[in-house]
């Protein structure tokens, strides 16, 4: 997945939907998984969110230059809102 969008690496389906079933478990409600590229450690990595006016801080924030926006998906249908 996001092998076209310019990082180094693919994040492999299998990592994908390991955050998606570990999102879905939990046992704070969270609605949404945010996929962020550490500039820094190179490689993917999830974020969990209840709200989803949250989003817009990841989408938007530039302060944190290590990490990059990638995508966001609703855990519960699997698809991308953003």
């Amino acid at each position: 997945m996001f092998e076209n969008l310019n990082f180094h690496i693919s994040l492999e389906e299998d990592r994908f939907d390991e955050w998606l079933t570990k999102g879905r478990e939990s046992k704070i409600r969270y609605d949404y998984l945010v996929v962020l590229w550490d500039e820094m450690e190179k490689d993917y990595r999830p974020v969990y969110l209840s709200d989803r006016s949250d989003l817009e801080k990841y989408q938007d924030d530039r302060s944190n230059i290590s990490d990059v926006f990638v995508a966001a998906y609703d855990l519960y249908t699997e698809s991308k809102i953003l």
